[in-house]
């Protein structure tokens, strides 16, 4: 990855050995005549970055001025310093700084003398995984065995080992003569005197005669009339044993110990129709199960593949990359051991996980090869994706050049062209044709009648025009009018007035292009409860939802309704230049007395910047970070080439400490860990040693090596106490439980369980879990404690569009979650980083919001805004429920009113009631003197938002809701301590209350902090997770 921002300084060539990455064969060139040659060359993983070494080949000193290098591209180009000399036979090593540019994957490295002629060039297409060197004899190029940076070239041949010899079962033909083919894979001969064979049947059985033997790397056939012993007596092969269509073959050694078998068959082997030119073998010869093979009797097996195709590819934009093949054989194919794999089979090798035994693909199905289940390595933008079979042979194959902008689909499936298709799939029948599909299906008591959803879930408006929506009978149709257009992701209800046919119990619905089926869907007997929809919406597979949504995104069981960004939809990149790393990560705000900062970290090194934030929001390196310091393990603190932790979040601390998420270490990808690390910014680089390390891995649920810790955020304990719920006390946080833990709790987020857990860090290295929070995303990627709102945010990537969850703790097991949609101005993007700016850094009642994009040089840093303060109280309207006295409220009202047990003064807060109060109005009133501190309609979940007043009586309290017919809901305790969290024992007095308080009429809510602290049908409890 080419390093940006360099520092251009030439560097003294020393042997320095090189981080195993990855290769693939090199191209091959005419070797030059003797002078000034390439090499070596590094292009990735080395230290400090990629180089490439030149030597002089020539008898006399050579000097470089004039002389130019180049990669692929004419305009990266390094000229060597003017006065350069290169002695005969000694070697100049140029660094990635020096150069000014990055060696790729695939990639050159030209070299041009003073008259700006060739004088040599390397190519190749793919890492090596040590360098790619010159051999001895200067007769061509090979990857080395030993970065020898600065000195000569190493190629250790490496040594065969002896193996004793082994037989293997390696071919069989059951039709029409019966013979069966062994192989030894060893380097040795072996004596099978005694051996013996046998079919599926026990009684079957037939020896090799004494002195028989198979040399090594022999293949042995033993024929119909090969002689053998039967009972001790001689006897043809056939005589015992006659192979069947439906048979084993077994081989057993001179002990009777089982050491190979076939596995069994059904059906003789045939190859177009054709037995005679068939067997089951196995491909490489000796290992693996047995397949279709064309014949090759005594020697190596030529197996024939089966005819499976890769379907469907979703390189960028779900939740995970992911591969769809589909069987289109007669029969069931058995994916045992099966792996999928990009175009870095060498360095990948150990992200790619073989399918487990008795994985079967019957035929006409679909499979999926599942990111963070089946391979961890990401699918890049131009790849190649290959289908492997357990021997490793090539199954299919599909290289891309770039992303779709939906997904990669063939049409038809199986066997069209792939195409970019707008609909993704997975595991279904591709979106061939109209990409318009069913949404969401009313067919019992729908107002005013039944009726049916359809989607466009493309980005550009989709004309629906003639398309024909059918129910389970042909005979019941509607045609969709002419110029019948949807916008993009935009719904079309048909309700049954136009369909002319009503939808019954266990019906479907479906949709026709001309004679081909579009999409369908069927619901079992009688009608779904709400209604028939896809969870998640527009890409879902069908099922109940929680609530009827007509022409407007599902609402599926657990899920939560996505309001609009509540800040300016104004979004600006801050990055126009390639300024940081291509894996930009995590972000997070820091004021000081000097000053206001934004801290940023890169995962694929460790790299982590200190910009200042101008009155404008915009940021720029502090002195001397323009480079970044690297975050390193402990265990690397003298080893400068290991690859260090994958830093995917930062935070900093109220003492200023930086600390980093980690989810791996980057030297051993394919292993998860997750990590926090503490690091001291004011230590001197480039490279930081941490000073403290938690390992959270085994406290953590189990997720693969790529999806665990993205994100870390400190919040400090006078946030937290008495409003996080402690998992381990079942009550609220209180930081005198937790000696040694320092002032505040580490959050962090984990990308494949989609929750946030908070960690006390101690001083000894330990770590307790204090609690586990659903915010209701398909995965966390950043966080940020919004000291303005006293909102914690948990943002997803381009997985989930970007959606972030406000976490609102309560002091309850549920706290209340707000999901928000990302800005209208902030592309759809990966972005890791989240950080939001607090109120003191407001200019004209705005204030910063980043976003940190991972995968791009330029354009990772983007700018957007939020209200710069909360919203004024809003006085509750004259009128309404007129309270009871405090002497009526008694244990047979209390009713089941959730709300936390303390709150501060001036605090908005959660108040819960049960699921049969939904979208209810209703006003909340505390006591003693009562005085109304919210009014309005519940949401889907029950909970309303209340604002305590600024200037209520400290101490215990009562908190009572009201229907809007005045009668009494239920009603609970609370204690009321002061705005800094000080709590004053004693019961209240009944003295003077605000009357100021929350009135919520949802019709009338506005856009901005009013909607995101008011707008309590966004907000609902969520059920938390444990960890597992």
């Amino acid at each position: 990855m080419p390093r940006l921002n360099r520092v251009l300084t030439m560097t003294a060539a020393c042997a320095i050995g090189a981080t195993a990455l990855i290769a693939t064969p090199a191209v091959a060139i005419a070797a030059p005549a003797p002078g000034l040659q390439i090499n070596e060359v590094e292009s990735s993983g080395g230290v400090p970055g990629d180089w490439i070494e030149f030597t002089n080949t020539a008898a006399t000193a050579i000097t470089l001025d004039g002389w130019v290098v180049k990669d692929n591209k004419d305009d990266s180009n390094y000229a060597f310093p003017a006065g350069t000399v290169v002695e005969p036979g000694a070697f100049l090593v140029v660094e990635e700084e020096q150069l000014g540019f990055g060696l790729g994957k695939e990639d050159s490295v030209r070299l041009f003398d003073p008259t700006a002629a060739l004088a040599d060039e390397y190519s190749w297409t793919g890492h090596a995984v040590i360098t790619y060197g010159v051999t001895a004899d200067r007769s061509g190029w090979a990857e080395t065995t030993e970065s020898t940076k600065g000195v000569a070239n190493v190629f250790t041949a490496p040594e065969v080992p002896e193996t004793p010899g082994e037989i293997r079962i390696n071919e069989i033909d059951s039709q029409p003569a019966d013979w069966v083919e062994f192989f030894n894979p060893g380097t040795e001969a072996l004596d099978i005197s005694g051996y013996e064979i046998r079919d599926n049947s026990d009684d079957h059985r037939w020896q090799f005669l004494p002195g028989t033997s198979i040399a090594a790397g022999e293949f042995l056939v033993v024929e119909e009339s090969t002689v053998g012993l039967v009972g001790g007596v001689e006897a043809a092969f056939r005589d015992p044993i006659g192979i069947g269509s439906a048979d084993e073959i077994r081989l057993f050694d001179d002990a009777g110990t089982l050491i190979d078998r076939s596995g069994t068959w059904s059906g003789h082997p045939v190859i177009g129709g054709d037995s005679l030119a068939a067997t089951l073998a196995r491909c490489p010869d000796g290992e693996g199960p047995f397949v279709l093979a064309n014949i090759t009797k005594g020697a190596a097996n030529d197996c024939v593949l089966p005819n499976l195709a890769i379907n469907e590819i979703e390189s960028n934009g779900d939740a995970t990359d992911w591969v769809e093949v589909v069987n289109l054989e007669p029969t069931a194919v058995d994916l045992s051991g099966w792996t999928v794999m990009d175009d870095d089979p060498v360095g990948h090798a150990d992200q790619t996980t073989p399918l487990p035994a008795g994985t079967i693909l019957e035929p006409g199905a679909y499979f999926v090869f599942d990111q963070n289940v089946d391979f961890v390595f990401g699918l890049g933008n131009g790849d190649t994706v290959t289908v492997r079979n357990a021997a490793g042979t090539t199954v299919a194959q599909h290289a891309y050049a770039a992303h779709a902008e939906g997904v990669l689909a063939r049409c038809p499936d199986g066997t069209g062209d792939f195409a970019d298709t707008a609909v993704s799939t997975k595991g279904l029948r591709n979106a061939c044709g109209n990409p318009v599909r069913i949404n969401e299906v009313e067919s019992d008591g729908g107002s005013p009648d039944d009726w049916i959803e359809l989607v466009n879930p493309t980005a550009a408006t989709l004309d629906v025009s003639g398309i024909v929506v059918k129910d389970d009978d042909d005979t019941h149709a509607y045609a969709i009018p002419a110029n019948t257009t949807i916008a993009a992701g935009g719904y079309l209800v048909i309700e049954r007035a136009a369909l002319g046919f009503g939808l019954g119990g266990g019906d479907t619905v479906r949709l026709f292009e001309g004679d081909a089926l579009l999409d369908s869907t069927t619901w079992g007997e009688g009608h779904p409860a709400t209604t028939w929809g896809r969870c998640p919406d527009a890409t879902g597979a069908f099922a109940a939802t929680s609530e009827s949504t007509k022409g407007a995104a599902n609402v599926c069981a657990g899920e939560i309704p996505v309001g609009p960004w509540p800040g300016s939809p104004d979004v600006t990149v801050l990055d126009t230049t390639p300024t940081f790393l291509e894996d930009s990560s995590g972000l997070d705000t820091q004021v000081t007395a000097d000053g206001a900062f934004l801290w940023a970290v890169d995962n694929g090194t460790g790299t982590f910047w200190k910009l200042a934030i101008a009155a404008d929001g915009s940021v720029s390196f502090v002195d001397g970070w323009e480079q970044g310091k690297r975050a390193r393990f402990q265990k690397d603190a003298s080893n400068p080439a290991a690859a260090g932790p994958d830093t995917e979040g930062i935070t900093v601390d109220g003492a200023g400490s930086v600390y980093v998420g980690v989810e791996r270490d980057n030297s051993v990808k394919g292993t998860t860990l997750n990590a926090v690390l503490k690091v001291d910014p004011n230590a001197p680089g480039p490279d930081v040693v941490a000073s403290e390390e938690w390992d959270l891995t085994a406290l953590l649920p189990t997720v693969g090596a790529n999806l665990g810790v993205e994100a870390v955020e400190w919040v400090a304990d006078g946030d937290l106490a008495g409003k996080l719920f402690d998992d381990n006390t079942k009550a609220t946080y209180d930081p005198a439980n937790y000696a040694g833990h320092g002032d505040g709790l580490f959050f962090v987020g984990v990308e494949d369980t989609g929750d946030v857990y908070a960690f006390a860090l101690n001083a000894d290295g330990s770590a307790t879990l204090i609690s586990t929070i659903d915010p209701g995303l398909p995965a966390v990627m950043a966080l940020d404690y919004d000291t303005t709102l006293g909102v914690l945010w948990a943002v997803c990537d381009d997985g989930c569009a970007g959606t972030g969850a406000q976490i609102t703790l309560n002091g309850t097991e549920q706290p209340g979650i707000a999901q928000v949609a990302r800005p209208a101005g902030l592309p759809d993007l990966n972005n890791e980083g989240f950080a939001t700016a607090p109120a003191s850094l407001s200019v004209d009642g705005k204030r910063p919001v980043y976003w940190f994009a991972d995968g791009f040089a330029s354009e990772a840093l983007r700018l957007g805004s939020l209200p710069g303060t909360t919203a004024p109280p809003v006085t509750p309207p004259t009128g309404g429920v007129t309270p009871l006295p405090g002497t009526s409220l008694t244990e047979a009202n209390r009713g089941a009113i959730t709300l936390a047990d303390t709150v501060r003064r001036g605090e908005t807060v959660t108040v819960g009631l049960e699921d049969r109060f939904a979208a209810t109005a209703v006003e909340v009133w505390l006591y003693s003197t009562p005085a109304r501190i919210a009014a309005g309609t519940t949401n889907a979940a029950g909970d309303l938002l209340a604002t305590i007043p600024a200037d209520a009586t400290l101490g215990d309290h009562r908190v009572a809701v009201y229907a809007a017919d005045g009668s009494l809901i239920g009603w609970t305790e609370v204690r009321v301590v002061a705005a800094d969290g000080t709590i004053v024992d004693g019961a209240a007095s009944g003295g003077a209350l605000a009357t100021t308080g929350t009135e919520l009429p949802i019709g009338t809510i506005g856009t901005g902090v009013l909607l995101l602290l008011l707008g309590g049908v966004l907000v609902a409890m969520r059920s938390r997770r444990r960890a597992a």
